[in-house]
C-alpha cells in the first residue's frame, strides 16, 4: 500500500509472519486483549479486551475533552458528567462519534487538533518540532512509541519496515486488527 503524506511518499509492505505473538506475563506493557487465546477474534467478530488503570485513564482523558465538542447525547447518558474511570471503550466511540455529527471532514480534523493541543503544555508544539525533526531516527521512534501506548485506541499493532523516498526504515505501524 501506498501512502502520501505532506511531505513524503510512502511504500507500505505487509509484514512477513502475521501471527499474532501472545505477551510475555513479565512484560512492562501487556496484551489486554480477553480471548481465551490471547489473540483477537477472527475478523468480522468483535474482540474483547480487558482495559487496565492505563487504557481507561488515556479513554477517560480524551473523551472527557472532547465531550466540551461533542453533540449532546440522545439517550440522556451524557447529560451528568461522567467521573474519572467512568468511561469505557463504548462511552469513548460514542463521545468521538457526537463530536462528528453536524461537521465535515475539516470541522472534525479541527476539533481533533484542539483537543490534542488542549493536553499539551503552552510551547510544547513548536519544542516538539526542535526535538524531533522530520528524520528517519525521529520517525521510528515515533513508531516504537505508538505500538505501546496506542493499543487501547487501535488494539495490537507492531512496528514494520517501510519504504520512505527509496530508503528502509522501521516506522511503519501495522495495525493487526483495529479495535
Amino acid at each position: 500500500m501506498v501512502a502520501l503524506s505532506s511531505l513524503q511518499v510512502v511504500q507500505f509492505r505487509p509484514p512477513q509472519d502475521l501471527s499474532l505473538h501472545k505477551c510475555r506475563p513479565r512484560s512492562f506493557i501487556k496484551c489486554r486483549i480477553a480471548e481465551p487465546t490471547g489473540e483477537p477474534a477472527p475478523l468480522g467478530q468483535k474482540t474483547k479486551y480487558m482495559d487496565g488503570f492505563f487504557e481507561k485513564a488515556f479513554m477517560t482523558l480524551f473523551a472527557r475533552k472532547m465531550e466540551k465538542f461533542a453533540a449532546p447525547a440522545k439517550n440522556g447518558s451524557a447529560s451528568k458528567e461522567k467521573g474519572w474511570f467512568d468511561y469505557d471503550y463504548e462511552s469513548f466511540v460514542d463521545v468521538s462519534k457526537r463530536v462528528m455529527q453536524g461537521r465535515n471532514r475539516k470541522q472534525q480534523q479541527e476539533v481533533v487538533r484542539e483537543v490534542l493541543l488542549s493536553m499539551l503544555p503552552p510551547g510544547a508544539p513548536e519544542q516538539f518540532k526542535k526535538l524531533f525533526p522530520p528524520t528517519k531516527w525521529a520517525a521510528e521512534f515515533n513508531a516504537a512509541l505508538t505500538v505501546p501506548f496506542f493499543q487501547w485506541l487501535v488494539g495490537p499493532s507492531e512496528v514494520v519496515e517501510v519504504e520512505v523516498n527509496g530508503e528502509k526504515q522501521k516506522s511503519g505501524v501495522h495495525i493487526k486488527k483495529c479495535r
